[in-house]
C-alpha cells in the first residue's frame, strides 16, 4: 500500500511527539530521585566556638585617681578605695566607708592618690608638720582638715598681701582636696596660689604638693 507524503508528515509528527512526552516523563522521575537524595542529607549543626558568641570583649576600668571622694560618691574609684580600707566592696560611700576612713586618715574626703601618700591619722590635725615648699607651677593639696583660703590684694607696685578675708565662696577644704597651683613663699608663712585664675593666700604648713 502507497503512504501519501501527508500520512508521512503526520506520522513523523505523532512519533517525536511521542517521544517528547516520554522524554518529559523520565526527566521529572530523574528531578524527583534527585530532590529525595539531597533531603535525605541532614544539615549539619551549627558550630559554637568556646561559647563566646554574641559576647563583647571585656576592657578593665579605668580609675581616675586624682578624683575626691566623699560621702555620696559612687563609682570604681569607690570599689578601689573601699579595698583599701577593708570595708565591704559595693561602689558607694557610705556611712561605713566614711567611718573607716576617718579612723584611718582622719580625713572624710579623700583621692586614690592621696590616700597611699596620706599616713595614719595623727592626734592632731590643727598643726600638720611643714613640708618641702613646692616648685612654682606645681599642683597644691589640703595637708590638712579645715584649710581656708584667704583672698590677696595686689597693690600697685604688683605685690600680693593677704587682706584677711576669706573668699566669697566661702567653705573649707579637707587633706587631699585641690587647692591650687603654687606661685611663690611669703614671708610670714604663707604660700600665694592660682585657684581658676585667682589668687589667694594659704598658711604654708596646710599644704603640699602633689
Amino acid at each position: 500500500m502507497k503512504v501519501k507524503n501527508e500520512d508521512k508528515v503526520l506520522l513523523g509528527v505523532g512519533v517525536v511527539g511521542v517521544g517528547i512526552v516520554g522524554y518529559l516523563y523520565w526527566k521529572k522521575k530523574q528531578d524527583e530521585k534527585e530532590q529525595d537524595f539531597l533531603t535525605d542529607i541532614p544539615e549539619p549543626p551549627p558550630v559554637i566556638l568556646n561559647n563566646t558568641a554574641n559576647t563583647l570583649p571585656s576592657t578593665g576600668a579605668v580609675l581616675n585617681k586624682n578624683k575626691v571622694l566623699g560621702k555620696g560618691i559612687k563609682g570604681v574609684e569607690v570599689r578601689e578605695l573601699q579595698r583599701l580600707l577593708g570595708v565591704t566592696i559595693d561602689g558607694s560611700f557610705g556611712a561605713n566607708t566614711l567611718t573607716a576612713l576617718q579612723s584611718k586618715k582622719g580625713v572624710s574626703k579623700i583621692s586614690l592618690n592621696a590616700y597611699l601618700k596620706t599616713p595614719l591619722k595623727s592626734t592632731s590635725n590643727e598643726n600638720p608638720t611643714a613640708l618641702v615648699t613646692p616648685r612654682k607651677g606645681q599642683k597644691v593639696m589640703a595637708n590638712a582638715n579645715g584649710v581656708s583660703l584667704f583672698n590677696a590684694k595686689k597693690t600697685a607696685s604688683g605685690m600680693y598681701f593677704n587682706d584677711g578675708t576669706k573668699p566669697f565662696m566661702g567653705g573649707t577644704f579637707d587633706y587631699g582636696e585641690h587647692l591650687g597651683v603654687f606661685v611663690g613663699s611669703k614671708v610670714g608663712g604663707q604660700y600665694l596660689i592660682n585657684r581658676a585664675d585667682v589668687y589667694y593666700f594659704v598658711n604654708a604648713n596646710a599644704v603640699k604638693g602633689y
